[in-house]
């Protein structure tokens, strides 16, 4: 390779417009603040400081020397929305016939329905579920519409050092269970960098849920290459999962450590150690164990 070849060689801002002019995903940076706490948005739109540390969104010093023109934001994050990255989906003929899979799947349980006088007698997929047919049958969910799920964790990036970055991603149930998992089929949502964890989480999702709810009333303009046709899409979010920190972010129940943290559904309480905040669902008393609350 000549020193000619080097210098023509595409720069990495160079290499992300022209991806973005090719697929049509393009990042939606956001501000946010210094300590991860919230996400200037919403409610918090037009606040110049953090509402839980009082941290400033801009750059203090920048924003005296320059009389308040220039708002530079000291910590930003990444949402990638969801229609676009769907749309580039279609767009490839092999990926969307590979979407077929629920509608063909779901007109074969209602056939095997009809055959066992409304028995269904296998389970092997999420849309053999009473409420996903149901859903179906009155009209909620379509043959053309997308149903997903989404998803949210924290991820650990460094093995030596607590880091609370969190991410959130969609899994597309269109696909085949043996493929709707893999890693190149999931498309990402939200990436709120560290080291902090997120102190009002709904903020930092605001901009991906507000995006859906406006693609479910307005539906999304789908160009099928498969087919070649073009027609409006309705996303139907079947299902939200986490780990137990995680739901307790996303339904804002006490969580996996409280003592009821299941109160919604089983009603089991935990045990806790004297003098110690966390419980713990454990189902059979220890032998000589007497705490105060936990012995029930």
């Amino acid at each position: 390779m000549s020193f000619n070849d080097l210098d023509e060689f595409p720069s990495y801002y160079q290499v992300k417009k022209r991806m973005v002019e090719l697929s049509g995903v393009q990042l939606v940076v956001l501000d946010m603040c210094i300590n991860s706490c919230v996400r200037f948005t919403g409610p918090f739109f037009h606040h110049l400081h953090c509402p839980e540390c009082s941290e400033s969104r801009y750059d203090a010093a920048l924003l005296q020397d320059t009389q308040g023109v220039v708002r530079k934001p000291r910590k930003q994050f990444s949402t990638i929305l969801l229609g676009p990255q769907l749309q580039a989906l279609y767009r490839d003929p092999e990926k969307a016939n590979e979407m077929d899979y629920r509608r063909d799947y779901t007109h074969h349980v209602f056939e095997k329905l009809r055959q066992n006088d409304g028995v269904q007698d296998v389970y092997n997929d999420f849309f053999d579920g009473s409420e996903y047919l149901e859903a179906v049958q009155t009209g909620k969910i379509k043959d053309e519409d997308i149903v997903l799920m989404t998803s949210i964790d924290g991820a650990q990036l460094y093995r030596n050092k607590q880091s609370d970055c969190w991410m959130s991603i969609w899994v597309i149930f269109d696909h085949f269970p043996d493929t709707r998992y893999r890693k190149k089929y999931v498309l990402p949502g939200v990436v709120i960098p560290g080291p902090n964890k997120p102190k009002n989480l709904d903020s930092f999702m605001f901009p991906s849920y507000h995006h859906v709810v406006a693609l479910q009333n307005e539906g999304l303009r789908i160009w099928n290459a498969s087919t070649d046709r073009s027609y409006l899409s309705n996303l139907f979010v079947a299902l939200g999962t986490a780990d137990g920190p995680g739901l307790a972010y996303l339904n804002g129940l006490v969580g996996h450590h409280g003592k009821n943290g299941c109160c919604l559904y089983c009603g089991l309480q935990g045990r806790h150690n004297e003098g110690a905040p966390h419980y713990y669902p454990v189902l059979k008393k220890p032998v000589n164990f007497d705490v105060c609350g936990s012995n029930c």
